[in-house]
């Protein structure tokens, strides 16, 4: 193990300047074609596949073994030569990571930034801009409760204002009602792409054509999205955008990135800074890097990082699209079983659904199913009303059990779980 390991980064550091390569400067018809996905292959390469059917890929999805491998591998590396000399060892792993988002979300290198999680990311992006006394932030009814909260925390310091869209009768954003909405002090319009409670894809295109229209900031959380739809912030026209790597990228907890548009790095003002993300040029001044690391710190994860990057150099391999058009087929495949079942209501609304299903069960308690489906070896999870105030909390829906399918479930695993289900009474 030592001496592979050693001979792995003996490897890296022989190359001087990794390759660079853009998808966005492939002409878009190659770009998305469809590959052929081996399922059998992708599964035998996540050992979690034969343990249980994991149903649970929005909480947090199996990781591919070379995720795993990447991971063990730069840890073995930092306990042989210690942290800082494995770390420059690893500079060609660690600039692979800048690479690999820019190709899968077709922008530039230099507008990507490592965050620790999501809601972090979300967070730093929110507090970098510059707010004044009755600024406005428009966002839905379908918004993340962390992102919610951090609204109504950043609406008290500063005194702003929040109004909140409801979503129509499809389950998306009205676009007439948020369009109507914006004044001259509309500054930030706030969107969940898909939200963790319910799988309804929001029209982010449409929505990043109104604030371009009225030169207003967006910024889109794909938490929910990165991995399992195209992303294209040229085709979004979002300023910001933030994921995570432990959902549909299939890579470790305790990552996730950040998307900054170029052109409005000059007008924002990162909350923390320390000498990465910013110089020192005398004793009473400082600069902010000029890229989108200058929401990064020093020191980070550096071995999650290395896995977060190789399992987007995973996906990027199987392509994008055809990801989508795979979890698109099982999830409309599980929806119409569930049609089929008594007392089964889906919560999902549009016709633009996600491989996020939410649904009740009679009246059994969301947590008492989500037991009763684990015993059986499928792991599925529960959305708390408590933590969706605008939209299961108007509702009164009560908790949710939440399925979310990945490319790598099968058609066989869907009919396992809609057969426990029937029998749970």
């Amino acid at each position: 193990m030592s001496s592979t390991v050693a001979q792995l980064f003996a490897n890296i550091t022989s190359i001087k300047s990794p390759p660079k390569v853009h998808r966005h400067r492939i002409p878009s018809l190659i770009r998305n074609m469809l590959k052929t996905l081996d399922i059998g292959k992708i599964r035998s390469e996540t050992p979690g596949c034969s343990a249980k059917i994991h149903f649970n890929n929005a909480g947090s999805s199996l990781s591919p073994q070379s995720v795993t491998d990447a991971v063990i591998n730069y840890l073995t590396r930092e306990q042989e030569v210690g942290g800082y000399e494995a770390a420059e060892e690893a500079k060609y792993l660690l600039n692979s990571f800048y690479v690999e988002f820019a190709d899968l979300l077709n922008c530039d290198e230099s507008e990507i930034a490592f965050i620790e999680n999501s809601t972090r990311a979300w967070e730093l992006a929110v507090h970098s801009i510059k707010w004044a006394h009755g600024d406005q932030i428009i966002t839905a009814e379908n918004e993340y409760g962390s992102n919610y909260l951090g609204l109504l925390h950043i609406a008290k310091r500063k005194s702003l204002d929040i109004i909140t869209i409801p979503c129509d009768e499809f389950g998306v954003v009205s676009l007439n009602q948020l369009e109507k909405s914006i004044t001259s002090k509309t500054k930030l319009i706030a969107l969940t792409h898909i939200a963790s409670q319910r799988g309804d894809i929001q029209p982010a295109p449409d929505v990043g054509a109104i604030a371009k229209k009225n030169n207003v900031i967006f910024l889109l959380d794909a938490c929910q999205s990165a991995g399992q739809i195209n992303l294209d912030t040229k085709e979004l026209k979002c300023d910001f955008l933030c994921g995570s790597g432990r959902k549909y990228l299939r890579g470790p907890r305790g990552t996730g990135f950040l998307f900054v548009n170029n052109k409005i790095l000059h007008s924002l003002e990162p909350i923390f800074l320390d000498l990465y993300s910013a110089s020192w040029r005398d004793s009473n001044s400082y600069e902010f890097v000029k890229t989108a690391r200058m929401f990064e710190c020093y020191e980070r994860n550096v071995a999650a990082m290395i896995g977060l990057s190789t399992a987007v150099q995973y996906l990027s391999k199987l392509g994008i699209n055809a990801i989508e058009e795979r979890t698109s087929r099982l999830s409309s495949s599980l929806i119409a079983g569930l049609s089929e079942l008594k007392d089964i209501k889906v919560l999902e609304k549009s016709r633009h659904r996600s491989s996020i299903i939410t649904f009740t069960k009679g009246n059994i308690d969301a947590k008492i199913l989500r037991d009763e489906l684990k015993k059986r070896n499928i792991n599925v999870s529960v959305c708390k009303q408590q933590n969706s105030q605008l939209d299961l909390g108007t509702e009164l829906t009560g908790d949710v059990t939440r399925v979310s399918l990945h490319y790598y479930n099968t058609q066989q695993e869907i009919s396992e779980f809609l057969q426990a289900l029937e029998e749970i009474r």
